[in-house]
């Protein structure tokens, strides 16, 4: 009995201190401050990533596994501003969703690639905060990719990405993300590496991408819930 009454009390206590967490992360009077901040608006950084092939017999884009590493860059320095890292791709790797690609080879393809895992970084000195970093979980990130082919070749690559994820010290407060033009900037064909991209999480190659029009929406609150639609992350941008 008395260790009973010891469990309910603990987890009692529980509630307790999650209830006090969810009030002092308001989004209003504490860090993270709630909000829309974008790279066209000028209070979000653009960025850079690498998707890291990991698989030594298997190495090409879309692969389970591949690892991706994706940070601000202000034009002169990396991982100024944000972080997002340590997202894998799931075991089905990327699933082809339409093919326009005729007999001359012209047209494209759309593919749609979920990652697992990773975790994200905020630099505390931005609006967002109050001078002390910020970190969280990243709950969800997928990747919708369109090649387009002429003549057989591949003359385009852009993916829309969105991430979701819940600051640690705020599990009442969630971060979406969404960038609208992720645009291959590398691959091991293209001749010699670029300078100054994020370092490949495993492996020794992969591909390398240049992150614009970038929204981050920032919510707070005891009824705060992630966007569950592509749809309804667009928005933000209207």
């Amino acid at each position: 009995m008395k260790v009973l009454k010891m469990l309910l009390l603990t987890a009692g206590m529980m509630v307790l201190a999650t209830a006090v967490l969810a009030q002092a992360c308001d989004g209003i009077n504490s860090a993270p401050y709630a909000g829309i901040y974008s790279s066209s608006a000028g209070t979000l950084l653009e960025g850079r990533s690498s998707e890291a092939w990991c698989t030594p017999a298997e190495q090409r884009a879309g692969y389970p596994g591949n690892t991706e590493d994706a940070m601000s860059w202000d034009g002169t320095m990396l991982n100024s501003q944000w972080h997002f890292w340590g997202m894998y791709i799931d075991g089905n790797g990327a699933v082809l969703q339409t093919n326009t690609v005729d007999a001359n080879g012209n047209g494209f393809v759309d593919y749609s690639t979920n990652y697992l895992g990773g975790q994200f970084w905020l630099w505390g000195g931005h609006s967002w905060g109050d001078g002390t970093d910020l970190t969280g979980t990243v709950t969800l990130l997928n990747v919708g990719t369109r090649i387009t082919f002429s003549g057989g070749q591949v003359v385009g690559l852009t993916s829309n990405i969105v991430i979701r994820g819940v600051f640690d010290d705020c599990p009442n407060c969630i971060i979406n993300y969404a960038i609208l033009n992720a645009e291959r900037a590398w691959d091991p064909l293209a001749g010699p590496m670029p300078a100054d991209y994020p370092d490949w999480a495993c492996g020794t190659s992969g591909e390398l991408f240049n992150l614009c029009t970038i929204t981050t929406d920032i919510e707070c609150g005891p009824v705060a819930t992630e966007e569950t639609t592509w749809g309804a992350i667009k928005e933000m941008h209207k």
